[in-house]
């Protein structure tokens, strides 16, 4: 089980030869997964231990919070995709306006060398570090050969000729393409959160959803999707709307923003339990129809869609698409 450390000062000494990266590691992206199986390969060799030090919240949301990107997944869950990658050492730093002032070379020295006690350290092709990012991949080297740890580069991943990045994964979902994000993830992007009581309309129209209230920052775009919801340990196939219910809330301009899912082939009580909703696909935008008859209609004819796209697709791509054994 991966050790997390929520502070400096919480860390024990005594981890054997930490093999290290650095960053935020925002939405573990397949570059991310790169450097990190490649960091977990190396410690291996080496009889080290597998360690990512990061900080929480992102830097630019202490520093310029109207500037900061919303996160990719929280902090949990960003947590347990790099215990999922063989990460058995996590160090998350708390960002405030005091660490921001930390220089690179007092960073590298009394964080990386003296606490944590690094051995060697990975990190991509863009680090930088210290205040104002003063600090590089060569001044990180130089301090590594006067304090004896080694520093080495990963190269980037591309996808379709760009470089895979948290930039690129935000944009993907920003516009709703989840099949995209999916790509760039390596795995369906997910929300994860807790099933809240709605005004049961969807069980009115003999479609009843699980209304999904989350801490995740990052919504993709309003629209139609097909979904996995997982719960007590298994994926179920769904479909899911996220908007404001336009043939409900009539023209409404303060109605709120719901995720709702419509779990296929399942009738239970879903309230109040922990889960997790996995994108896969975008089938429409959401839109207002003229009653709930011909709401109902679209809805059905959403259902089948989402139900030939799981079984092609679990056919065709089923470690693509995340759908694996426990699907139900």
């Amino acid at each position: 089980m991966m050790k997390v450390f929520r502070s400096l000062d919480e860390l024990p000494h005594g981890f054997p030869r930490p093999v290290a990266t650095i960053g935020n590691f925002d939405g573990v992206h397949q570059g991310h997964q790169k450097l990190l199986r490649d960091l977990v390969e190396r410690a291996a060799l080496v009889a080290g231990t597998p360690t990512v030090v990061m900080f929480h919240p992102h830097p630019l949301a202490v520093l310029a919070p109207n500037n900061a990107p919303r996160q990719i997944q929280t902090l949990e869950q960003k947590l347990a995709t790099l215990e999922s990658l063989g990460i058995e050492l996590a160090i998350v730093i708390p960002f405030s306006l005091e660490f921001a002032q930390t220089r690179a070379r007092d960073f590298a020295i009394r964080i990386l060398a003296e606490r944590v006690g690094v051995r060697e350290v990975y990190v991509g092709p863009n680090f930088a570090f210290g205040n104002r990012r003063e600090g590089s991949f060569n001044l990180l080297k130089e301090i590594g050969e006067e304090r004896g740890f080694l520093v080495g580069k990963i190269a980037q991943v591309q996808f379709r000729g760009a470089r895979v990045s948290s930039t690129a994964v935000r944009q993907a979902l920003v516009a709703g393409q989840v099949a995209l994000a999916r790509r760039l993830l390596g795995r369906p992007f997910a929300l994860a959160g807790e099933v809240v009581h709605g005004d049961a309309i969807g069980a009115g129209l003999s479609v009843p959803t699980a209304n999904l209230a989350t801490a995740n920052e990052l919504i993709p775009r309003s629209g139609v999707y097909v979904t996995l919801l997982a719960f007590d340990g298994r994926r179920h196939r769904s479909v899911t709307n996220i908007g404001v219910r336009p043939t409900i809330s009539g023209s409404s301009t303060e109605a709120p923003l719901r995720i709702e899912s419509h779990v296929l082939d399942f009738h239970g009580d879903l309230y109040a339990r922990p889960v997790s909703l996995e994108f896969l696909t975008r089938l429409r935008e959401e839109r207002r129809f003229p009653d709930r008859e011909t709401l109902l209609a679209r809805i059905r004819k959403d259902v089948e869609r989402a139900r030939r796209y799981l079984a092609w697709i679990e056919r065709q791509a089923p470690a693509l698409a995340g759908v694996q054994a426990g699907v139900v």
